[in-house]
């Protein structure tokens, strides 16, 4: 057992930052939390969004750190995100929603409650995932807010956010360093120091008052991103490439400011591109954009080129940022843990960066931790290693399925779209529902033990946006349970009243005004 009394999150960022608030959060009031981190180099961040796990972080019931969402989209020019826009990734020319979350309750709980008979059903009369009550606030502009009342509706559906990452960082450090059991260390880690029985015992950093600054804690966070200066350099640990599986290997960043007669997207735009795909992720202010593409198949320069001509405007790039998708065998090493892209990346699409993580330091706290931390407990380690590893698996076969059926008119297409770069599981998913529709059960050995919130909705919002599913199977099977002609009719009433009831909600423009 360790005692901890001191945790040291190395690296700040959304990923520090958020970390520092999950513990002050969740853990006794005698435990201290130190952050170690340079400034955060004060230019319009690059644009991020989130998933309903963030937002978790924001409205948490009795947070002690003070979080609040009103403050929150005002201080930091943020917006909701009630989910994405895929353009042209099917076909060019053809788009579809994919809300977030947008979970249905199958009231007569038959076959069974998981049963999804209304996604099966858009499925079987090849419907398009539209006519929702959150597909259509994003169709047009609105929020989940009434009118005549500014209030939440009772039909509040999953939201997130998107954000400005630079503002975003210092919201959340200015409301940890509030709280007195948190501080702050302006300094850059150079060395780590281990005991003889190889845990790390201290690191030490350059500060302006100390160029030799140590520091000591019990539980040591790694969030120095793809340095992964402490889970990868302290120990043996390895690097699981998911470059057979996807393509994308580089992003240019750049912003486009809002028009003031143009409405404020409550969705992230995933258009699809040549060689890869352009996301436009809309703050108060402006457009946050980013062209995510393969430099094997394209360079930067004509990348840049082909982006200024289909949004027929000159760009400005601000930065040009090359990764490897992949995952660390091991996420926790003794007294070490890591989360954000110091666990790994898989590229930007689904905004799984920062939902990944929230999930790891979450499921470690409500899972693993304890004040006297078992770290000398293998089985534990290992268990806590081995869900993390599925959980980067299984988002990567998540973003693989976008991938799935998808157009073949560029070379970057026809060579991701090849069959062989589909990861194992999900081809045997894929066959599974040749002959039978998807089920909750099919993603997970146990339903309680889908702790990342990849699950049966969010697939299916891909499977039927992509036309992936066999619409003469999806009826059939409905027609066998009795529920098709039952279904359809629900379908159809609820569209007609939902029609009437959309005007009744704000558009996001007249909300983010009144804040």
């Amino acid at each position: 057992m360790a005692r901890v009394n001191t945790i040291v999150i190395v690296g700040g960022g959304t990923a520090g930052w958020v970390t520092a608030h999950q513990f002050l959060n969740k853990t006794n009031d005698d435990v201290k939390v130190v952050v170690i981190s340079t400034p955060e180099k004060p230019i319009i961040g690059v644009g991020e969004s989130t998933t309903g796990r963030f937002n978790d972080l924001i409205t948490l019931k009795n947070c002690v750190t003070g979080l609040d969402e009103k403050e929150f989209l005002k201080e930091t020019e943020s917006t909701f995100k009630l989910g994405i826009k895929h353009t042209d990734w099917k076909d060019i020319g053809h788009s579809f929603w994919s809300p977030l979350g947008d979970n249905y309750y199958n009231d007569e709980k038959y076959p069974h409650e998981d049963y999804d008979n209304f996604r099966i059903y858009h499925v079987a009369d090849n419907l398009d995932y539209d006519k929702t009550f959150q597909s259509q606030l994003m169709a047009q502009n609105r929020l989940h807010f009434k009118n005549d009342e500014n209030v939440l509706d009772t039909k509040y559906p999953p939201v997130a956010y998107h954000l400005d990452t630079y503002k975003v960082g210092q919201y959340l450090k200015r409301k940890a360093l509030e709280s007195d059991r948190c501080s702050w260390i302006n300094g850059e880690l150079h060395s780590t120091q281990l005991d003889n029985k190889g845990f790390l015992s201290s690191v030490r950093c350059s500060t302006k008052e100390d160029k030799n600054l140590k520091v000591s804690g019990d539980l040591y966070i790694d969030c120095t991103g793809f340095a992964r200066e402490l889970i990868d350099t302290c120990y043996q640990n390895s690097f699981i490439s998911y470059d057979h599986n996807l393509l994308v290997n580089r992003a240019i960043t750049f912003n486009i400011e809002n028009e003031e007669d143009k409405p404020i997207r409550n969705y992230t735009h995933a258009w699809a591109q040549k060689y890869g795909w352009l996301w436009e992720i809309p703050t108060q202010t402006r457009l946050g954009c980013g062209y995510v593409f393969d430099d094997r198949h394209t360079t930067p320069e004509n990348a840049h080129d082909e982006i200024e001509k289909v949004l027929g405007k000159k760009i400005d790039i601000q930065k040009d940022i090359s990764f490897k998708t992949g995952r660390m065998k091991k996420f926790w090493i003794r007294n070490v843990l890591s989360t954000g892209l110091s666990s790994g990346f898989i590229e930007p699409l689904e905004a799984t960066s920062i939902h990944a993580t929230i999930i790891q330091i979450t499921h470690f706290i409500e899972n693993y931790y304890k004040q006297d931390l078992p770290v000398n407990n293998q089985l534990l380690v290992d268990k806590y290693n081995n869900e993390m590893g599925e959980m980067w698996d299984h988002i990567r076969d998540f973003i693989s399925l976008h991938y799935c059926n998808a157009r073949k008119d560029t070379s970057f297409w026809k060579d991701q779209g090849e069959l062989w770069r589909v990861p194992n599981r999900l081809q045997n998913l894929l066959g599974m529902w040749e002959d039978r529709m998807p089920r909750t059960i099919d993603y997970i050995s146990d339903k309680n033990n889908n702790f990342y919130h990849i699950g049966n909705s969010l697939m299916y919002h891909i499977l039927i946006g992509m036309k992936v599913l066999t619409p003469t199977v999806a009826k059939q099977e409905l027609i066998d349970y009795n529920l098709f002609y039952t279904t359809k009719r629900k379908y159809q009433k609820m569209t007609e009243e939902l029609q009437n009831d959309m005007k009744n909600f704000v558009t996001t423009n007249e909300y983010y005004k009144s804040l």
